[in-house]
């Protein structure tokens, strides 16, 4: 059995609507928000059909009073390009809702407690090689407030599974956006993928920026996030810093995927800082012009300095 992966960061969210990401899911309340808590916000798993897989997750409590918790599996959608998910049908070949099984479906939490919560997944002996996905939610009891509303909240982790076999890694670079005109460092770089795969992958993309000269002037990296098949994912990055001026060169290096592959990008980028600087710029340049204009007048007095007489007419 293969151990479950687990981001463990433990994140308190008082929230009226949970966010989680690959992918977030948006899950609506019903009135104010209630003190509680799920970590990690997701599990990814790897196994071979007809396995079980096991998995903990913790649920704090941080009401004054004991709260009843019901465990339930659901499916979430992706919604946008962003990473956005929300609670409702997904396709059948990549859910996995049917898989979970909490040890507990139902349990009473104590108050200021955080409890580890068990599950299992039952991979079916016949489930398609690849990324499947869904969550496990935490339905809270409706609990009463001072203004007499009664409050429940969702909240649950992501739980993504790679059933081990004959898989299809294939990322596309659908495009890099760089802003062909910046007046100043930190440049905005955007880079969007589309999964033509059968399994999740998330990119790894480290990006340099050189001068004219082919120094180079900055880097940075992209942040990680999953894509899932058949979905489009953007990811954001600003990096540079200082002074800038003239013709920059970004480049995009990607890897992914258990076979390491690449992708690669170019762009030609100009940096102008015309508020900052375009005074200084409009001075210098107005000087040359004056010299250019004036070179005659120059000659004549250099001549006159360097000989003391007066020039030619046609000097």
């Amino acid at each position: 059995m293969y151990a479950a992966q687990r981001h463990s960061i433990k994140t308190c969210l008082y929230v009226p609507s949970l966010i989680v990401g690959i992918f977030l899911a948006a899950l609506p309340a019903l009135a104010s928000p209630l003190p509680v808590a799920i970590t990690p916000t997701r599990i990814e798993f790897r196994g071979s059909s007809g396995e079980t897989l096991k998995g903990t997750l913790r649920f704090w409590n941080g009401t004054d009073g004991e709260l009843p918790v019901h465990l339930e599996a659901a499916d979430v959608r992706p919604q946008d390009e962003v990473g956005h998910a929300a609670v409702e049908a997904e396709n059948a070949a990549n859910s996995l809702k049917a898989w979970v099984k909490p040890a507990m479906p139902d349990l009473n939490v104590l108050p200021k407690t955080e409890v580890p919560i068990d599950f299992a997944i039952d991979v079916p002996a016949n489930a398609d090689p690849g990324s499947h996905w869904g969550a496990l939610l935490a339905i809270t009891a409706p609990v009463g407030q001072s203004n007499g509303a009664a409050v429940n909240v969702r909240t649950g982790v992501i739980l993504l599974v790679r059933v081990l076999g004959q898989v299809q890694e294939k990322l596309v670079l659908e495009s890099v956006s760089v802003p062909r005109f910046a007046e100043s460092a930190p440049i905005a770089i955007e880079a969007q993928f589309k999964n033509e795969g059968t399994v999740h992958v998330a990119p790894l993309g480290d990006i340099e920026i050189r001068n004219m000269f082919g120094g180079l002037v900055a880097t940075g990296t992209l942040p990680v996030r999953n894509v899932l098949p058949d979905v489009v994912r953007k990811m954001e990055a600003s990096v540079g810093e200082g002074f800038w001026l003239g013709r920059y060169t970004v480049l995009l290096r990607v890897r992914y995927g258990d076979g390491n592959q690449e992708l690669n990008a170019q762009n030609i980028l100009w940096v102008l800082p015309w508020r900052t600087q375009g005074w200084k710029l409009l001075l210098a340049f107005g000087f040359t012009l004056w010299v250019v204009l004036a070179r005659k007048r120059f000659r004549r007095a250099w001549y006159a300095l360097r000989t003391g007489l007066q020039p030619p007419k046609d000097y």
